[in-house]
């Protein structure tokens, strides 16, 4: 006989919304607007459309690229484009049941219509949280991941002071951003305070100047506060890790990819956009450590990282593909950065790995294509990979 398994609401939802059948073959592809106009006019951006297609094909899908407000969610339409031989074509087709949203912006009208799409079809890497804090404090409720969890606050000049009188490095974060937009690294050095910002290269401010500093750069906005962790250099330089978490085909958290990012040497941020540089991280770890201890290390950062995508998963169920940046320090221990719902994947072509750079687009659409062939209800079907101590994630 074969296993049952019980069958919740959810699924038997889900099983419903498969029973539809329309539109098996097309697969939706939300970007930004920018992207697209540039797409349009043959300019190369961070998504590489060619991808979407060349592996689409293989899998049986055809990719309809569009943006939310091109979507007639009374008509059920949209006015996507397809690639037709290396041309993008405009071209009307019904909402397709299954879409993998790629929208960067935060506009409050997208959201909306990326939430209505949600109700007619699968929308995954939907609406998901980007609060810095509220993703801190979800990770922090999982005793398992405090280890690697760096001591983050929300921004009050107190609450700065007192961090700056435990650890030599602070980091003031925007609670929502991205590409290092707005992050400043603070040192202590006796009475100074060595400011250090994509725009300010390392300046020394005494108290009084310094809390005028830190008041004009946050202004009214909302700012996380951050130990900054003693990592581990190479060739005399900072770097993180890009960890590429992504549900695959079996719906399992997987691992894609990782890849190191060399900080920049005047502004210490290793976002690509802020002047980092990527490499290979087996080039880099294997300076500093054995190739065991190596091993070991990346199947650590693979274990946390899994980790952290189930327990965002909790909040935000659609969640399918981030971006981790994690530190490890002197002993190879990981340490989370930053977790980015929005990948932009670049770093992995920037470091010559093709592979894997290939394997971030691949892994999302094997995903959406389970979505569409909506196996039987009696196997799982939504929740994360149960990772034991036993088990390797998959590299």
């Amino acid at each position: 006989m074969h296993a049952t398994y019980p069958v919740t609401s959810s699924q038997y939802s889900f099983y419903l919304w498969c029973k539809r059948g329309i539109n098996v073959k097309n697969i939706g592809v939300m970007l930004d607007w920018k992207v697209l106009q540039l797409a349009l006019a043959g300019k190369q951006t961070y998504e590489r459309l060619s991808y979407y297609k060349l592996i689409g094909e293989k899998l049986g899908l055809e990719p309809i690229f569009f943006h939310p407000c091109q979507a007639n969610l009374k008509t059920r339409e949209v006015r996507g484009l397809v690639l037709v031989r290396g041309r993008l074509v405009r071209k009307k087709v019904k909402i397709p049941r299954v879409i993998h949203n790629r929208v960067l912006e935060g506009n409050p009208r997208t959201k909306q219509i990326i939430r209505k799409l949600g109700t007619i079809g699968r929308v995954y890497n939907g609406l998901v949280v980007r609060n810095k804090w509220k993703v801190y404090r979800l990770l922090h409720s999982n005793p398992a991941l405090r280890p690697h969890l760096p001591i983050s606050r929300t921004y009050t000049w107190n609450g700065l002071m007192d961090l700056l009188n435990h650890y030599q490095v602070v980091y003031l974060k925007p609670v929502i951003g991205s590409v290092g937009q707005g992050v400043v690294r603070i040192e202590r050095s006796g009475p100074a305070f060595l400011w250090t910002s994509s725009s300010i290269q390392q300046k020394p401010f005494l108290r009084s100047a310094f809390r005028q500093q830190v008041g004009k750069w946050v202004g009214n906005r909302r700012f996380l506060i951050q130990q900054g962790i003693k990592l581990a250099l190479y060739k005399g330089r900072t770097f993180d890790i890009r960890v590429s978490i992504q549900k695959n085909g079996k719906r399992l958290w997987s691992v894609s990819g990782m890849v190191a990012k060399l900080a920049n040497r005047y502004n210490k941020l290793s976002n690509l956009a802020q002047g980092g540089s990527a490499e290979k991280l087996d080039t880099v770890l294997l300076s500093l450590f054995s190739e065991a201890e190596v091993r070991k290390i990346k199947l650590d950062i693979a274990k946390v990282g899994i980790l952290i995508a189930k327990q965002l998963e909790l909040t935000s169920p659609s969640l399918a593909d981030i971006g981790i940046d994690m530190g490890i320090d002197l002993e190879g221990n990981p340490y989370l950065i930053e977790v980015n719902v929005r990948d932009q994947r670049y770093s992995f072509f920037k470091a010559g790995e093709l592979g894997m750079f290939r394997k971030t687009y691949q892994t999302p659409l094997e995903y959406g294509k389970s979505l569409l062939e909506c196996r039987p209800i009696s196997q799982p079907l939504l929740h994360a990979h149960s990772l034991d101590d036993d088990e390797s994630p998959s590299l």
